[in-house]
């Protein structure tokens, strides 16, 4: 799932293998693109606030932070295919410190700046989040809502609002609600049944539980949601909440999301 870009990054892709080949597609369907994303953007700045995303990464081992302009200007340099997949970085000799994704802003934003802090309105119960991302979004690959693009990230803030998306929109969405509603909420990277997924860990009554944003069953109870060490064909790699991010210290497979064979590699500073 992961590939060798150029520079200090190590690109991983979250698309399914087969849709690399939505990248031969012409120039005038790029363009489409192109215009697809101005025009979601400009709508989405016009409706909402618009949520900064800048800042910068404190990484553990590291005596200076990495920036959001660094990230930008080291993805300036690649093709357009290369800086449309999620990057994971590296930084001073330290590996898979933070990873970074394009947004609707063409820009490249850290992974946590996509958890604004947003909730569309109060709830008690924690079921609801899910419940609403079930009747509310439609799930869509990027590379078929952005005329060939092959991953573009929402804010929390714009996957409540954009009607459709894929699983990290679905993900960073449910994510950022539940941990409004006061619960160790993460999101996911890696793959399901094999593919690049994401989704959402949460950890609840120091219990874990994986929860599939981009369901629709429309479960109406907390008791319902899988527990995270019951969970079959999910290989998690990465995680993120609005502040750090975490990888695992081996490649050996694990359904569990806490413990010593986790590493938190960084701390996100918004402003």
């Amino acid at each position: 799932m992961r590939q060798l870009l150029a520079g200090t990054l190590l690109g991983m892709s979250l698309m399914l293998p087969e849709l690399i080949q939505q990248w031969q597609a012409l120039p005038a369907e790029q363009s489409l693109g192109e215009n697809r994303l101005t025009a979601i953007h400009n709508e989405v700045a016009d409706v909402q606030v618009k949520d900064s995303q800048r800042g910068s990464v404190v990484i553990s081992g590291s005596s200076s932070p990495l920036t959001e302009a660094m990230v930008q200007q080291a993805v300036a340099k690649r093709s357009e295919h290369e800086s449309s997949y999620i990057s994971i970085w590296n930084w001073q000799g330290l590996e898979s410190v933070t990873a970074s994704a394009r947004g609707l802003d063409k820009l490249h934003h850290f992974a946590n700046s996509y958890l604004v802090g947003f909730q569309p309105f109060e709830t008690k119960s924690l079921w609801v989040p899910l419940y609403t991302l079930a009747i509310r979004k439609e799930y869509q690959y990027d590379h078929l809502q952005y005329a060939g693009l092959a991953d573009i990230w929402q804010t929390s803030r714009q996957a409540y609002y954009q009607k459709r998306g894929d699983c990290e929109d679905h993900a960073i969405l449910l994510a950022d609600w539940l941990i409004n509603l006061g619960v160790d909420a993460r999101v996911a990277l890696g793959t399901h049944q094999g593919e690049g997924h994401a989704w959402v860990v949460a950890i609840v009554d120091n219990t874990e539980y994986l929860l599939e944003a981009t369901s629709k069953r429309r479960q109406s109870s907390w008791q319902a949601m899988p527990l995270a060490a019951l969970a079959e064909g999910y290989e998690v790699e990465f995680q993120f909440n609005r502040d750090y991010f975490w990888a695992k210290t081996s490649s050996a497979p694990t359904r569990r999301y806490r413990g010593n064979h986790w590493i938190r590699k960084s701390q996100f500073i918004r402003g």
